[in-house]
């Protein structure tokens, strides 16, 4: 649009310009010629006036492009300046919105992490009152037969003897449980944190064998047979079948007036118990 508009100025300076030179020979021809009368002089003037006034409207015209250029370039700036002052408001709200968003991200988070700690601490003191529950089912027979003992209902030999397996059934459950305990993860109690050192750990060699189990690096050739290979001396390989077939001569059996071919892949049976015509005795 601007370029149009400059040619369109530059060819109106151009008709103003040559409009200047025409009306200059007129000027000049008036100026140089005294013998001319006053009728031509007439004529001349008229054609100066004409020119003249072709020239102001012509100048007139340019003011008129150059204003309404001027008026549309003021507006596009206008409408830049809004466009500029919308986009920062949007620009604004999205920074907000996305404030907000890592606010609520933040609680979130926050909340999961509390909800993680109530867990981890109420995994542990279920452990621990577990813990504790044994201690009381051990020492509560012990007790027990501590006071049977010392009311001399209980032999001393018995008494021994229960002591000692109360106890270790006991200790059995207890060291059971505080393993567990000990072992546990410091981040989240329902898993186990296994001692591994990196340092002592064996070196991973690069394998030499290739990705595809089925390539021919990874088949052992001496244990694998492919295609007619397997086919024993006796045994033809049957392409369409896939599979070996054996070279003998069938075999024919009649069972329950049945006939069958005897051969690796089987055919379906012909039953002949309407056309089947028995041999006469000899």
């Amino acid at each position: 649009m601007s370029s149009n508009i400059k040619d369109n100025n530059q060819q109106i300076l151009n008709d103003i310009q040559s409009l200047q030179s025409i009306e200059q020979q007129l000027f000049n021809s008036l100026e140089n010629n005294p013998s001319l009368t006053s009728e031509q002089q007439t004529q001349i003037v008229e054609k100066i006036n004409q020119i003249s006034t072709m020239r102001i409207n012509l100048y007139q015209t340019l003011s008129g492009v150059n204003n309404l250029f001027q008026d549309a370039l003021i507006s596009s700036q206008d409408t830049l300046k809004d466009q500029t002052d919308a986009i920062s408001i949007i620009e604004s709200e999205l920074n907000i919105s996305k404030q907000k968003l890592k606010a609520l991200e933040e609680e979130k988070n926050n909340k999961i992490r509390l909800i993680e700690i109530n867990s981890y601490y109420g995994d542990k003191y279920s452990e621990h009152s577990t813990l504790m529950k044994i201690i009381i089912f051990t020492l509560v027979p012990i007790i027990i037969l501590a006071i049977l003992h010392n009311k001399e209902i209980l032999p001393t030999k018995i008494y021994y003897v229960l002591v000692v397996i109360v106890s270790a059934i006991g200790a059995y459950y207890l060291w059971y449980r505080y393993a567990s305990i000990i072992m546990r993860d410091p981040m989240n109690y329902q898993e186990y944190d296994w001692y591994f050192n990196a340092s002592s750990a064996p070196s991973v060699a690069e394998s030499s064998v290739s990705s595809d189990p089925w390539s021919s690096n990874n088949i052992n050739l001496s244990l694998t047979c492919i295609g007619k290979s397997c086919c024993s001396t006796d045994q033809t390989y049957d392409t369409s079948l896939n599979q070996c077939i054996s070279d003998s001569t069938v075999t024919e059996s009649f069972v329950n007036k049945v006939l069958t071919k005897s051969q690796i892949k089987y055919k379906p049976d012909v039953n002949l118990n309407s056309n089947l015509i028995l041999p006469h005795n000899s």
